[in-house]
């Protein structure tokens, strides 16, 4: 960049198995392009899978998805047999909760069970277990390393390369090979429907890899979303087609209940059924619900106010029977001993509204071993292990949440769903004290634990981000930005996490949490200065991720702050990052304006080198609107300031240089391009012959320069 800079201050198997009969053997590669061969670490061509991150949520019966696991499997003997035409990416598009997860989990559970047939590999991905929260600023960056190690090449895993390089490169290892990648809940990483882009990747990352892989690929990438993924339309008829996921019909929605405990004629099944229109987490949750609270009796379904929800609305049935199943847990049961044990479930539940993702067993322990938080783990302070586990069994089989364990039998962590996860923040916000005090905790536990290297990887910092995000939900914004974020993550003007990390994804998204609204409004309990750090910052990610129109207000608005405060440097910044941004988007118009106030302030600042440099910035938008003549004019300007302050270097050089240079070799460089393609108005080109007869005259600038 020039002068217009950022101010920087349980798994499945992996064994060997045998071939299908009519089938390559996995263990005879398909050919590979040379440079996935050459580049990666051959060692780590083996067959290996990783699936431990939806292997979890494969029920032990799937029900009414009997024609979309037919769907997957033939897709995935089509790449077996290496058929021309067939799917290489295959996207599953619903609302959340409708067993998106629940599908491709059970499917590969399936495919583990055959010993992966025909596979060379096989890697799972949920991006609802890396946070969903803050989904306007949701990175991929956590799994393009894992993957990328994963599929071989540990080398541009660790390396600074942006996203876009990264997914690129990602998708010549995996389809190069025989593979199977899954990718589990994309949608942080889209645009959502109300946006003037919608279901268009934020993530270059992610639209890299997609596009990479619809256009060439040995094996099949299996994708879930709730919303449309608008960068693969061209390839939606061929390579990577779209399939809406729907409601269950009555006759499995009525099965699903049946199954779950519940009693009634059948009528009043389907009727139900139709009532929550066929939404399958709904059903499951109002199943367990009736089975635990009411013995399975379908009348009682009453107690939901079904009526009351919006169907449109993402969770409105579903959060409907979470109100019923609280409010039976709040009441407790017939005896004491039984109430005692539905308030610590309750109390159990409520701790998952505070984490985005599978709640660690370390965080857990923070929140129950300490002091007890009035109002959220009084129940849980004090209670033995054997206690704990009695209510994480009966939540388990009430299917409210996944208990993770090791080989050992340990806890590693709890999760939900995330529109349970969703339910339980909403009411824990309802109680600000709580809310602060337990993230509190959280955030103290996180920097207390955190070890602080010379050298961290991206895994050893991902403490440190989740503390930034509780630090503000906490109410300690200006404690979490200058403690976690500038001098841990950041390591101050060394700027590690961006220069050697290339975490521009994970940055962006601790850099979320300080804003009220992104991205044009940061938390009123920071100071001016750091608001105006923090736009300035959003913007760099933004523009460094390739979100342009989104940068525009972050930028304009640090700029106008650095006004408003007679920041006459920064506001020059500011301004020429907004007239350089303006310039690629196209307003050039506002480039030319916005150009003109960053000479403006660098003047007043009395920078020498912003007061050159913002004079280019300037002349370049000029060039570009047409006004040569004024363009011109300012690179003169812009050269007598540079030949004064560096006189050993009197011309202009680096960004600044190549911008004057752009703008003298224009009028020949067109004259000769007119020539060669015969439209030049000097007759360079003689009639008949087709030939250059003479040079192309031009009273050009001189260029000997």
């Amino acid at each position: 960049m020039g002068v217009g800079q950022a101010r920087l201050a349980p798994e499945a198997r992996a064994t060997e198995a045998k071939p299908l009969a009519g089938s390559p053997d996995r263990r005879t590669p398909v050919s590979r392009s040379s440079s996935a061969e050459t580049l990666v670490d051959e060692g780590q061509l083996g067959f290996k899978t990783d699936i431990s991150r939806i292997i979890k949520y494969a029920p032990a019966e799937l029900i009414g998805r009997e024609a979309e696991i037919t769907l997957l499997s033939d897709a995935w003997e089509k790449a077996v047999r290496g058929e021309p035409e067939r799917p290489h990416v295959l996207t599953f598009v619903a609302l959340g909760g409708e067993g998106k997860t629940a599908l491709v989990a059970k499917w590969a559970a399936g495919l583990a069970h055959k010993d992966w047939p025909g596979c060379d590999a096989a890697f799972a991905w949920s991006f609802y277990s890396q946070g969903t929260r803050e989904q306007h600023a949701a990175s991929s960056d956590t799994f393009l390393k894992e993957a990328l190690t994963f599929f071989g090449d540990p080398m541009m895993a660790g390396s600074a390369q942006g996203p876009f390089e990264k997914g690129r490169r990602l998708a010549q290892l995996v389809g190069a090979r025989r593979a199977l990648l899954i990718l589990d809940g994309v949608e942080p990483l889209q645009y959502a429907p109300t946006s003037p882009t919608p279901g268009e990747f934020k993530d270059q990352g992610l639209a890299a890899l997609l596009k990479g892989l619809a256009a060439s690929s040995h094996g099949l990438c299996v994708v879930t979303t709730r919303y449309s993924i608008t960068d693969l339309r061209a390839y939606w008829q061929a390579t990577a087609p779209e399939v809406k996921l729907t409601c269950l019909s009555a006759a499995a929605g009525v099965a699903l209940l049946k199954r779950l405990g519940v009693k009634g004629n059948q009528k009043e099944f389907e009727t139900l059924v139709a009532d929550v229109k066929g939404h399958a987490l709904t059903l499951s949750l109002l199943g367990t619900y009736l089975r635990d609270a009411h013995a399975g009796d379908i009348r009682r379904r009453d107690r939901v106010k079904l009526e009351e929800a919006d169907a449109e609305e993402q969770g409105g049935h579903a959060f409907h029977v979470m109100d019923a199943y609280v409010k039976s847990l709040a009441m407790g049961g017939n005896t004491a001993q039984e109430s005692e044990r539905a308030r610590r479930a309750l109390a159990l539940l409520s701790l998952l509204g505070l984490f985005d993702r599978p709640a660690t067993a370390d965080c857990l322990g923070a929140l129950w071993k300490g002091d007890a938080i009035a109002g959220l783990t009084d129940v849980l302070v004090g209670i033995s292990e054997a206690q704990r586990n009695m209510v994480l069994r009966r939540l388990e089989e009430a299917r409210l949440l996944t208990v993770n364990r090791d080989a050992a039998n340990q806890l590693v962590c709890l999760d939900a769903h995330p529109l349970i996860r969703e339910y339980f923040a909403r009411r824990l916000r309802q109680r600000p004290e709580v809310w602060r005090a337990a993230h509190r905790r959280l955030y103290e536990h996180l920097c207390a634990t955190t070890p602080d290297k010379t050298q961290p990887t991206l895994e050893d910092l991902e403490p440190l981000y989740q503390a930034v995000a509780h630090g503000c939900q906490a109410g300690m914004t200006g404690e979490a930005r200058v403690r976690v974020f500038r001098d841990l993550i950041r390591r101050g003007k060394r700027a590690y996490s961006l220069v050697e990390l290339g975490a521009i994804g994970s940055d962006l998204q601790a850099i979320a949490c300080f804003f009220e609204t992104p991205w044009g409004r940061v938390s009123t309990a920071l100071t001016g200065a750091a608001q105006g750090w923090l736009l300035n910052e959003a913007a760099f990610c933004l523009r460094a991720l390739g979100r342009l129109t989104e940068a525009l207000e972050p930028m304009r608005v640090s700029g106008e702050m650095d006004v408003k405060v007679k920041e006459w440097d920064g506001a020059a910044r500011s301004y020429s990052n907004l007239s350089e941004l303006e310039l690629t988007l196209g307003e050039v118009a506002g480039a030319v304006r916005d150009g003109e106030h960053s000479v403006t302030y660098a003047d007043r600042s009395g920078d020498a080198f912003l007061k050159m440099g913002m004079r280019t910035t300037h002349a370049d938008a000029l060039h570009q609107a047409g006004r040569r003549a004024e363009a011109e004019a300012r690179f003169r300007d812009a050269e007598k300031m540079q030949a004064q302050r560096q006189p050993e270097y009197r011309l202009l050089y680096s960004l600044q240089g190549f911008r004057y240079c752009d703008l003298l070799v224009a009028t020949p460089e067109r004259a000769a391009w007119q020539a060669i393609s015969g439209l030049s108005s000097t007759s360079a080109i003689s009639e008949g012959s087709g030939g250059l007869t003479k040079p192309v005259k031009h009273p050009g600038p001189d260029l000997r320069r």
